[in-house]
């Protein structure tokens, strides 16, 4: 048979006779190798730089890893044969091979070695280049090679892809012609296939790596036996412990009041566990947990854990209802020197963790300084807690700052309920209105401050705590203190840093600065231009403004919304109770009770539809506000039409 391969190649070389017993592939590949300009007398591999044979190695360490054990086991197969087991790369490059050494020699003469590239171009028609070449497996036998020199040669090769059906690499097993066997073909597909296979599981479990390590959450699975046999990055972090001693843990040990083995053994459902405690080495961490079985046969093999750590979560949920800062420094409207050096001391303070008292009448702004400072912090990726000391219950205070557990008295919440203080872990936590605290409380609020922990109500342990606390207040603490309602050592504590704001009449030149920035948002928001007269502004500046920013803020409103022009220059009543509307569209005002801003709102939309008989388009038109602004203010007052067009 050999003999008649080489008759068949002869006349190809000598005549470009091609019998018709010669296979498709074969025909097509000696086509290309002579485009190519192959030289058919020739056949040695050609040798490729040291780097880029280096570099092509370590390219594909993955795939030489896990083909070397499929490699040997080939190999053990026909080592009582000639033949040699093969890996190259996509390119044709040998990078791992396992030689007959009885053929060792005439692998050197032929430069069929590591870092030897075999593909079409270098070396003709063979297994391993012409398979890549046409992406099918292929056996080539004696003068079925186009280069002479491999005529004395058998191969049988396969392509390898990876999971996108690329192609990466090539597995060859090469022998003396006389010992060609049919079976080496098979062994060859079958090699590459269990490569691809490998490779696959290899790539889904490093998918399943990333998957679990890119999680915020840790993730234990655990086998039936109660075995940990996985855990993620997060999981390590959490527990505060290597990878290796992970899987010594009893897990029956860390879970405090979790029947673990019930769980495990018993259960097919799905369990979450908002607040639970693991002991891990005389520590305790706070987390929640998910518990979800894995059933195999309709019986369970084991769980996945889901944790977060209770901080993590109480940060996140902190942020979702609301609990955070929204304004800066940037958000202060001053022209005034001794607020602007107030402000760079804030700036300057906010980077450090010391306790801030705020002192100011009400309406100044305390709460935007808060603010403020907790963004211009290292703590402003964590929560904001800001609580109205003037504004809780004297009995409910101690549960509201510090939480309490399951049971510890009637109508507690089933698991129990983080403080503010907890919420606030990681972040910053404001006490406005501080004079406000019950003298009972404060000795309480004062061992929280100095240890940086906090029991909860009916608890046994003290849970750790990194809260900023800012504090504000609109009383003389100081004469509070002499009065005996306010603890002293409670207002050392508090007063590390002192941000005294000034009242609103003490610093005349942000009254219209202040205004003029309210006129904006006002305008900003109903999509029309108004201005301030110059009497306007004069009445403004000529006011005492008791109730500061907040005072003024509402007379601008007030006048704004009272305003049927362009220019306001009316000067606001202090109090309106009753608005009655003309046929005509004038205004009277009686000032005996107080009317909000939003009844003058309302009014006025309300007078203009019953001037324009239900007209929206012509109310808008006289209220010079837009049409869409004003369907916004409909719904948001109920103003019913249907009414308003009836009685029309």
């Amino acid at each position: 048979m050999l003999n008649i391969y080489k008759k068949r190649w002869q006349s190809y070389i000598d005549r470009g006779e091609l019998s018709e017993e010669i296979r498709p592939e074969i025909v097509e590949s000696w086509h290309r190798c002579e485009a190519m300009k192959v030289e058919h007398s020739s056949g040695r591999g050609t040798k490729v730089s040291e780097e880029e044979s280096v570099k092509s190695i370590a390219k594909k360490k993955e795939l030489i890893e896990v083909a070397r054990p499929i490699m040997e086991n080939v190999f053990e197969m026909v080592k009582n044969t000639s033949y040699s087991v093969v890996l190259t790369d996509e390119k044709g490059i040998i990078i791992d091979l396992i030689i007959n050494e009885d053929l060792e020699e005439r692998h050197v003469l032929l430069n069929f070695v590591k870092g030897s590239k075999w593909d079409e171009k270098s070396v003709g028609t063979n297994a391993i280049g012409t398979c890549l070449a046409i992406d099918k497996p292929l056996q080539v036998i004696g003068a079925e090679h186009f280069c002479e020199y491999h005529h004395k040669w058998t191969c049988s090769a396969a392509p390898i892809h990876n999971n996108r059906g690329e192609i990466i690499g090539c597995f060859d097993l090469s022998g003396r012609a006389e010992d060609v066997q049919t079976h080496t073909y098979g062994i060859a597909v079958s090699s590459a296939n269990c490569i691809e296979k490998q490779l696959m599981i290899l790539e889904s479990f490093e998918f399943l790596n990333t998957t679990m390590n890119s999680m915020d959450e840790g993730i234990m699975v655990i086998e039936y036996d109660l075995k940990v046999i996985k855990v993620n990055n997060k999981l390590l972090e959490i527990f505060h412990m290597n990878e290796e001693d992970i899987y010594n843990i009893d897990i029956k040990k860390i879970f405090e009041g979790i029947d673990i083995d019930n769980i495990v053994l018993n259960n097919k459902q799905k369990m979450s566990f908002s607040d639970i405690t693991i002991s891990i080495d005389n520590r305790k961490i706070e987390c929640s947990l998910h518990i979800s079985p894995i059933i195999i046969n309709d019986t369970v093999a084991g769980v996945v854990m889901l944790m977060k750590e209770a901080k993590q979560v109480r940060k996140e949920v902190s942020k979702l209802a609301g609990f955070n800062a929204k304004y800066t420094f940037d958000s202060i409207i001053t022209a005034d020197g001794r607020m602007k050096q107030l402000i760079d001391s804030a700036m300057k303070i906010s980077k450090t963790n010391c306790s801030v008292l705020i002192e100011g009448e009400s309406g100044t702004g305390k709460e935007l300084y808060a603010q403020s400072v907790h963004n211009e912090s290292l703590r402003k990726n964590g929560p904001f807690i800001a609580i109205n000391c003037s504004a809780i219950p004297k009995e409910l205070f101690e549960s509201e700052l510090f939480g309490y557990e399951s049971g510890s008295f009637t109508g507690a919440v089933k698991g129990g309920r983080p403080g503010k203080f907890e919420l606030a872990n990681g972040g910053t936590i404001f006490l406005d209105e501080i004079g406000e605290i019950p003298l009972e409380v404060q000795p309480k609020l004062l061992r929280v401050l100095d240890n940086n922990k906090v029991v909860r109500i009916g608890g046994t342990y003290e849970r750790s705590l990194d809260v900023r606390i800012i504090s504000a207040t609109n009383r003389d603490l100081i004469d509070e203190v002499s009065k005996g309602s306010f603890r002293q050592d409670l207002y050392f504590r508090l007063n590390v840093i002192n941000l005294k704001i000034p009242p609103l009449r003490k610093r005349k030149n942000d009254i219209i600065q202040l205004a003029r920035y309210f006129l904006k948002s006002l305008n900003e928001e109903s999509n029309i231009r108004k201005n301030f007269t110059e009497e306007f502004e004069e009445y403004l500046l000529a006011q005492e403004w008791s109730g500061n920013v907040r005072e003024l803020k509402n007379i601008v409103q007030r006048a704004y919304y009272m305003s049927d022009r362009d220019l306001i220059n009316t000067v606001p009543h202090s109090s309106v109770s009753e608005v009655s509307f003309r046929e005509e569209g004038k205004v009277t005002v009686n000032t005996a009770q107080s009317l909000s801003f939003k009844d003058i709102e309302k009014e006025s939309i309300v007078r203009a539809l019953n001037v324009n008989k239900g007209n929206v388009i012509k109310a808008a038109e006289d209220l010079r506000i837009s049409k869409a602004t004003i369907y916004r203010k409909i719904k948001r007052h109920s103003i019913d039409l249907k009414e308003i067009k009836k009685l029309a």
